[in-house]
């Protein structure tokens, strides 16, 4: 090895280390955050809390409840640890953390099981770590993604290394079928999987297979009896009423990686060149099996960016789509990366990238707005600020959550249905949930809720935004305004929707407070 090699991976394994660092300190400013880091967080929370009480949680559609349109695992696995810890924010952030630690430990695992060094496999999860801000800061927030890509990697990696053992590809396929019922862009996975388990495990994939049909056909044939139809009707149906965006699909999702990962893209190009014309010599000395690793991996990181561009260009997607692209493109670079001869330039990419993703973050809708000519205005310092709370943003939602809980009224919050449960209530529909459903249950659900506006049964209601057609007659005549939210006044998330600008355009939105005449 080079000396350049060895600096290099020094030096990877130091960045690596300092993702690592810088993320710890991230979750453990946001994690106790009192109110929404992302505005859905409320639903995983409610329909945790209808699994505690015994309610459904693929209920006909209604003003008091209609569930995200995913799978129940995550909001299971809450309500189960919510019989011990409380259940809330901090426990569904909890979760998602754990989640990342996993995913961090497996792809770490991954790479040394392929025979790499530690530097190597420091790459890996370093590389992972520094999607965090691509990805708009998603991996710790009360929602399914994070437990969905840690199953699901565990699972992939079990396949890999299943050989001929019967009792390992039982262990992939239940934790592959498990990452389905965490959320269902699993079922590409699935797929995709079983071809790559052709290249690794022949002689016991059909093991992988079955195990996967059992727990997801069969648990989905039972979901349907137990919920009278509905759960395909949530899960699926309701999911292709979404509105497809084709732009997005085959420009934007692969531009943003670009412009994210420049110097990935480089790597993955250049490595692939590489180990086309050392396949040739290694099929010559009849060693190609040291292929199956680059070939399985390989297989896995395109279906990743498959899924990660048909999950972004769904209507109403954001960036967290992209999560499972990031994981499983970090893990097939690092196995390809080389040993010996040109690692030093691989390592030099790598390190690159990481130092790249540390002080820089994309922007990417000047470029959207303005094609090339605004490729100088895409990129912005980092800067902790945009995903740690400031403060004053704090102190304002904490204050915020000590009046929903110190005096218990009934609460109508449109976007934030949990703030009814901190305030003492049973929860209610959220404006996620009413647009995700048919134009007639929308409309029945807009009508019931405008009805017991107009009967003011709520003490108080909040509405991020101007507040909706259907909504503002009722209010003008039994509600008066209350506080109006302003520029830094507002109690906003830090990740995703109406947080911070990141890759979008800044939310200028008001929030308003109505209060009972």
């Amino acid at each position: 090895m080079s000396v350049w090699a060895a600096r290099l991976r020094a030096l990877v394994v130091g960045l690596a280390g300092l993702w690592v660092l810088v993320l710890l300190i991230v979750f453990a400013g946001r994690i106790g955050f009192p109110l929404e880091l992302e505005w859905m967080e409320g639903g995983s929370l409610h329909t945790a809390l209808r699994l505690q009480q015994g309610q459904a949680i693929y209920p006909e559609p209604s003003a008091e409840f209609v569930p995200f349109l995913y799978t129940p695992l995550y909001p299971a696995v809450l309500a189960v640890l919510g019989w011990v810890l409380p259940l809330g924010y901090v426990l569904g952030r909890a979760v998602s953390v754990a989640a990342i630690g996993a995913v961090a430990c497996g792809l770490w695992r991954l790479v040394l099981l392929e025979g790499k060094p530690p530097a190597h496999a420091a790459a890996a999860v370093g590389l992972f770590l520094s999607g965090y801000v691509f990805t708009f800061r998603w991996y710790d927030v009360a929602r399914a993604d994070s437990l969905f890509l840690a199953l699901m990697l565990w699972g992939l990696i079990a396949l890999r290394h299943a050989g001929k053992s019967r009792r390992r590809a039982l262990a992939a396929g239940v934790l592959v079928a498990a990452a389905f019922w965490a959320k269902q862009t699993a079922a590409v996975f699935v797929l995709a999987s079983g071809a790559a388990g052709l290249i690794v495990a022949p002689r016991v994939v059909w093991v992988y297979a079955a195990t996967i049909a059992a727990i997801d056909g069969g648990g989905v044939l039972l979901g349907q009896w137990l919920t009278e139809g509905r759960l395909w009707t949530y899960i699926y149906e309701l999911h292709q009423a979404h509105a497809f965006n084709a732009a997005r699909f085959w420009r934007k999702t692969w531009g943003m990686f670009l412009h994210a990962a420049p110097f990935l893209a480089v790597l993955a190009a250049w490595a692939s060149a590489r180990r086309l014309s050392d396949w040739k010599v290694l099929k010559e000395h009849g060693r190609e099996g040291r292929w199956k690793g680059p070939a399985y991996w390989g297989v896995i990181a395109a279906a990743a960016l498959l899924v990660s561009a048909l999950g972004y260009s769904t209507q109403w997607a954001e960036p967290n789509a992209f999560m499972p692209g990031v994981c499983f493109a970090a893990a097939w670079l690092a196995v390809m990366l080389p040993i010996g001869r040109g690692e030093a330039v691989a390592l030099g990419l790598v390190a690159a990238q990481l130092v790249f993703a540390l002080v820089v973050e994309p922007r990417y809708q000047p470029i959207q707005d303005h094609g090339l000519a605004g490729l100088r205005d895409s990129y912005t310092r980092q800067d902790l600020a945009r995903s740690l709370p400031p403060a004053e943003l704090r102190a304002q939602a904490a204050a915020l959550r000590a009046e929903l809980v110190a005096e218990p009224r009934p609460i109508l919050a449109l976007h934030r249905p949990w703030w009814s449960v901190l305030a003492g209530g049973p929860g209610h529909v959220g404006s996620m949930g009413i647009n995700d459903v048919p134009k007639d249950r929308q409309q029945a659900i807009e009508a019931t809720l405008a009805a017991a506006v107009e009967r003011g049964e709520f003490a108080a209601i909040w509405v991020d935004g101007e507040p909706p057609p259907w909504l503002r007659r009722s209010l003008r005549r039994h509600y008066a305004a209350g506080r109006s939210l302003t520029g830094d006044a507002r109690v906003l998330p830090m990740t995703g929707y109406m947080s911070a600008a990141g890759m979008v355009t800044p939310w200028t939105g008001v929030q308003h407070e109505y209060v009972r005449k």
